[in-house]
């Protein structure tokens, strides 16, 4: 079992927007950070702290200062010198470089009308990418289509979770896990969100 495959006993993701958050996402019950602000510079210490404190982190390429850049060289500096353990992307050549470079590529999908959900479809079967972010994470029926479909890919709903029912509800559909923003929800266990659940 992977290490994306993992998060899903504990489902909920932090997705640090500012590194003064950091700390919080440290403390919480989250196991992964998703990194979704800040520059390249001050991603490395970052991500020493993450990993000392035995969590996970992944780097959204597009969202950081210094790092959006579209070639090889952006992969071999995060798999090198920011030692994440993977990246959150839309491109998929990033995807592919990440994955020959030892990390785990995931896939970022902007889901905004059906021939979306179609092209993404389309593009994870000829990628295979470690994992799928799907934007926004609040719709059941799309979660749903790309868990039927990609059944060994770890699925990371993504955008507008905000409460324990709108994170029940993406779980229930297929999700893994949920990158969210929403502090509170970072402390929030399986058994918070599934009384009673195994």
């Amino acid at each position: 079992m992977t290490l994306l495959h993992r998060i899903g006993s504990k489902p909920i993701v932090a997705a640090v927007r500012k590194l003064s958050e950091l700390q919080a996402a440290i403390e919480s019950n989250v196991d992964n950070v998703f990194f979704m602000g800040g520059s390249a510079s001050e991603i490395i210490p970052a991500v020493t702290k993450v990993r000392n404190a035995g969590k996970h982190s992944f780097i959204h390429l597009d969202l950081i200062r210094g790092l959006s850049s579209t070639d090889k060289e952006t992969i071999e500096f995060v798999a090198e010198h920011i030692r994440a353990d993977g990246i959150v992307t839309p491109k998929s050549h990033m995807v592919k470089a990440a994955k020959q470079a030892g990390l785990y590529g995931i896939l970022h999908l902007f889901v905004i009308d059906s021939l979306a959900v179609d092209n993404g479809l389309k593009m994870i079967d000829q990628l295979e990418p470690d994992g799928i972010e799907i934007m926004p994470g609040v719709i059941p029926k799309v979660i749903e289509r790309y868990a039927a479909a990609c059944d060994n890919i770890p699925i990371v709903a993504s955008g507008l979770i905000r409460t324990v029912d709108e994170a029940r509800t993406a779980l229930n559909a297929g999700a893994t896990s949920l990158s969210v923003s929403e502090t509170a929800l970072w402390y929030q266990s399986f058994q918070d969100i599934f009384p009673g659940g195994s």
